[in-house]
């Protein structure tokens, strides 16, 4: 039998995580809907009805990158209960299917139900709308190129990754700890990065944060230099890499978890 993937062994362990949490997960479910329904339903009050589409936007990645974190912070909680960890880590199953478990229930299933569960409830919110003169009350188009609710897309694997790889890191106060190494690292980096790009550019550059827009003056003119198509689709393969990275890593850190 292959010590690091079989399919029935998979099985019955997802199987076995799904009984045993499906409870807590519903009751999270609940909650989600509850502040989704909160949120929008006041949206749409304010707006006599009319479920604004930048509100429907704005609640869509807020909410997925927010409550996305949370859940994944989660997913290993009983490795820092001595308690629970030893029955977690002794479970006859390899730690790549314990891994896998976690990886789609906190990455793909996650996203699935979000998604359903806010089209439902701004459905249902809109139905109980009506439109304004001028403009349809209209359910969010997440592929429209003219808004950028699809970057939640884009942006959820890199945070999920980060926060998977510190759930398992950390023994306690996984959200929390990962939090602050993560926004102590972008800080950094940020102070880092005006310096390292004034070393190559004579001009007086001014408030550039990495991965955005360079803006530069001469002290007379003003200038603001926007990356060609072809660097934004390199930011996308290295942050790609960094997800892969970070997952990889997280596995490799869950095989030498001890209790």
């Amino acid at each position: 039998m292959n010590q690091t993937f079989n399919i029935n062994r998979f099985s019955m362990l997802f199987k076995k995580h799904t009984l045993e949490n499906y409870k807590t997960y519903l009751m999270s479910v609940g909650v989600l809907a509850g502040l989704l329904v909160l949120f929008m339903g006041i949206a749409s009050y304010a707006n006599d009805g009319y479920l604004l589409l930048g509100f429907q936007e704005a609640f869509f990645v807020i909410f997925l990158l927010l409550a996305g974190c949370i859940f994944t912070s989660l997913v290993f909680a009983d490795l820092g209960d001595k308690k629970k960890a030893i029955p977690a880590l002794t479970l006859p199953a390899s730690h790549f299917e314990k891994y896998l478990v976690s990886w789609l229930y906190s990455f793909l299933i996650f996203q699935l139900l979000y998604v359903a569960l806010f089209y439902l409830i701004a459905a249902l919110i809109i139905s109980f709308g009506h439109d304004v003169p001028g403009r349809e009350n209209v359910l969010l188009d997440l592929f429209d190129k003219d808004r950028m609710a699809y970057m939640a897309f884009v942006l959820y694997p890199f945070i999920h990754s980060v926060i998977l790889f510190g759930a398992i890191y950390f023994e306690k106060l996984h959200f929390i700890k990962t939090g602050f190494a993560f926004f102590t690292g972008i800080f950094l980096l940020g102070l880092l990065n005006r310096p390292i790009i004034s070393s190559m550019i004579d001009e007086t550059i001014r408030g550039t944060t990495i991965f955005s827009p360079l803006d530069i003056t001469d002290g007379k003119n003003y200038w603001t230099i926007f990356p060609p198509e072809i660097q934004k689709q390199t930011i996308g393969i290295v942050l790609g890499i960094i997800v892969v990275i970070l997952w990889v890593s997280a596995y490799f850190r869950l095989k030498e978890k001890e209790v």
